[in-house]
């Protein structure tokens, strides 16, 4: 009788433990259910934070002391991809490649006073815009943290190329123009690597959606400049994406080898 208990008491042991290890109680990666890559659509909100400089230069025998403060205006885009994730994540639990559309808007306040040699000055003051549209191809590797039954932190590092298909720049008011053509614009084609982090949240079996804030960290080209902010009338502004991302899960209750992610413990 001792010996059916313990026989069943085992065979109990063994059977919770094989079922943990088959079916993860973590929303991703994916368990046995689903196929290990899909598609995801991601409706975004751009912004630029400006940030100020301050400048003093000598023109003709005069010095000109100027300002420009940046203002960012809100903007939008769109990125559609494919995600795929692996059978025993370790750093990486996923990646995803995907094409974006974003629009960044903005104003430069520049303002500056020309001091001449007899003491006179002249004021110059130009609310001057910006407003440009890139397309966009990303590929990120993420890192997947589970924090609760039905959320997770989603964090990833990628690499970003930027083509610039349409700009538009308006200076409304003239000031010198020493000044005027020693202003910085982005290249056409800019490469970043960017930082995105964001919470998932399983809103239904087969689908998340994933909010996350990005910006870039580094300008890998054009060479000449490492700082991840653009330049707009010489003035710098740091991109800020806000992407509420929508992934798909793709059944697949046939697919023994789809991926399991057992928790920390296993990593």
């Amino acid at each position: 009788m001792i010996r059916l208990r313990l026989l069943l008491l085992l065979t109990s042991i063994c059977f919770a433990l094989f079922s943990k290890a088959q079916l993860s109680k973590d929303i991703f990666p994916l368990n046995r259910e689903f196929k290990n890559g899909s598609f995801y659509v991601s409706p975004q909100l751009t912004y630029s934070v400006g940030i100020e400089k301050k400048e003093e230069i000598n023109i003709d025998n005069t010095t000109y002391n100027y300002k420009i403060s940046g203002m960012g205006k809100l903007g939008y885009g769109l990125e559609v991809g494919w995600f795929q994730s692996f059978e025993n994540p370790r750093l990486v639990h996923y990646v995803e490649a995907g094409i974006a559309y974003r629009k960044f808007s903005g104003d430069a306040t520049h303002s500056g006073t020309q001091l001449f040699p007899d003491f006179s000055q002249i004021e110059y003051k130009s609310q001057n815009t910006f407003d440009i549209q890139t397309a966009v191809a990303s590929l990120r590797a993420v890192n997947v943290k589970q924090l609760g039954k039905f959320t997770f932190l989603n964090s990833a590092i990628g690499a970003n190329v930027n083509y610039l298909f349409s700009e538009n720049y308006n200076r409304p008011s003239i000031y010198p123009n020493t000044v005027i053509g020693s202003e910085k614009f982005p290249d056409q084609l800019h490469a970043q690597l960017h930082f995105q982090i964001g919470i998932g949240l399983r809103l239904s079996r087969q689908w998340l959606l994933v909010p996350n804030i990005e910006t870039p960290i580094l300008t890998a080209y054009p060479l000449d400049d490492p700082l991840p902010p653009f330049k707009f009338f010489d003035a710098y502004y740091q991109p800020i994406i806000l992407s509420f991302k929508i992934m798909y899960l793709r059944e697949d209750p046939e697919n023994c080898n789809a991926p399991i992610y057992r928790g920390p413990a296993h990593q």
